[in-house]
């Protein structure tokens, strides 16, 4: 069993089995960010001149398409973050039906603590609106996962749990994250229900290789009237972190889904 150290003991982490349906209420389409899929259908929210995509080269020159995220962290953490708006305009996801996100991650060369992850039920109309966010972060020998709210306004992040994973991420190799969020409605009041998964890969310097072995597994639940700022429905989108560090990550292979099992009902 592994467990995530929260705040406030909000979160538990166990193993579990991870089920998904391959129909979806709500999907974004693939994207390796060729070409101009990232401008077309996506909004930069934080440090946006360092969140770019040529559609040829990730950050480890191997000529895979991705979008890159590059820039300096100083003292402290900072966050680069942006959304997936198809068209221009905001795909909203209900998270009582559940949300999917989907990636192929990248980190270049260790330098302190960075990383990059995947987004949900991110709200960004008001002051106080948060998204929450999974976090493969590279720290050398003690790489961990971080589940945090981000605050789309200043790119603050509060961290809600860690999980150890050891020395588990390698640089410049790509693994593949998944990421599933729902919101379950419950007559003692609704429970934020977070799970994922992360693999390494076959060849770990191609982003559509098969997959070889899992490296971690988890699941965490919180009531989410405890977590500030979030909301039962979101935008879902991509983030990178670092501290006193050159982000360097790279994304691509990224597809979104809403409804676990089909259409859903609000």
């Amino acid at each position: 069993m592994k467990r995530l150290t929260a705040i406030g003991a909000l979160l538990t982490i166990t193993t579990f089995g991870l089920t998904r349906s391959a129909t979806a209420d709500l999907f974004t389409g693939f994207y390796d960010f060729g070409g101009t899929q990232y401008t077309d259908d996506f909004t930069d929210l934080r440090r946006g001149p360092n969140i770019n995509s040529d559609g040829v080269h990730d950050v480890n020159g191997t000529e895979h398409s991705a979008l890159n995220f590059t820039g300096r962290a100083g003292t402290g953490v900072d966050t680069w973050l942006t959304k997936w708006t198809p068209g221009g305009s905001p795909g909203v996801f209900n998270g009582r039906c559940g949300t999917s996100v989907f990636a192929n991650l990248l980190i270049h060369p260790f330098n302190n603590r960075k990383g990059v992850g995947l987004v949900a039920l991110l709200n960004d109309a008001q002051p106080g609106d948060r998204g929450i966010a999974l976090i493969v972060n590279d720290s050398g020998n003690n790489d961990v996962l971080q589940l945090v709210t981000i605050n789309p306004f200043t790119g603050a992040q509060t961290r809600l749990g860690t999980v150890q994973i050891g020395a588990a991420i390698q640089e410049d190799a790509w693994y593949l994250f998944f990421m599933d969020v729902e919101v379950d409605l419950r007559f003692d009041g609704d429970k934020l229900v977070v799970e994922a998964q992360l693999f390494n890969l076959l060849d770990p310097t191609d982003p559509n290789s098969d997959i070889d072995q899992e490296l971690a597994h988890i699941r965490g639940t919180a009531p989410l009237d405890a977590i500030a700022g979030l909301q039962d429905h979101g935008q879902v989108g991509i983030v990178g972190s670092a501290s006193s560090a050159v982000v360097n990550s790279s994304v691509t292979n990224w597809v979104a889904q809403q409804g676990f099992e089909g259409p859903c009902e609000e």
